[in-house]
């Protein structure tokens, strides 16, 4: 292959690239946060406040899971919830666990689970995620 066409290869990729980004987050609003599902740990889950600069980080470098990574694999009772309006005009509410996955559901009624490991923010179960005996960190 010449220089040329090498040339010509590269800059084609990186057309596309740069126009298959991801859509930006316009807004974001945090409804309730360090909420529990499990009155045991609601103590423990008051701690998980993760700041609208947090939460935008997340849904901007999330992507789709199975939804079994929330019920099983990263289950944390810790969450918060919220709604998002994406620069493209779609829009919806989230339920993000500490653990890093995210339920959005669209306001026409699509529900997405979604998934981010490396956030900020204070999570009371880190390091004891993973379906084997010696928890992820």
């Amino acid at each position: 292959m010449g220089m040329r066409s090498k040339s010509l290869l590269f800059s084609c990729i990186f057309l596309f690239c740069c126009a298959s980004q991801a859509r930006g987050v316009k807004s974001i609003e945090i409804h309730e946060y360090g909420k529990s599902r499990d009155a045991e740990m609601a103590g423990a889950c008051k701690k998980f406040r993760p700041t609208v600069k947090q939460v935008r980080n997340f849904f901007l470098r999330a992507y789709p899971v199975e939804g079994y990574m929330l019920s099983h694999e990263r289950y944390s009772s810790c969450y918060a919830t919220g709604a998002l309006k994406f620069d493209d005009g779609s829009s919806g509410t989230w339920k993000l666990s500490s653990s890093g996955v995210a339920t959005f559901i669209f306001t026409r009624g699509d529900v997405v689970t979604l998934y981010y490991k490396n956030n900020k923010w204070y999570d009371p179960f880190a390091c004891t995620y993973g379906l084997g005996d010696v928890g992820e960190c």
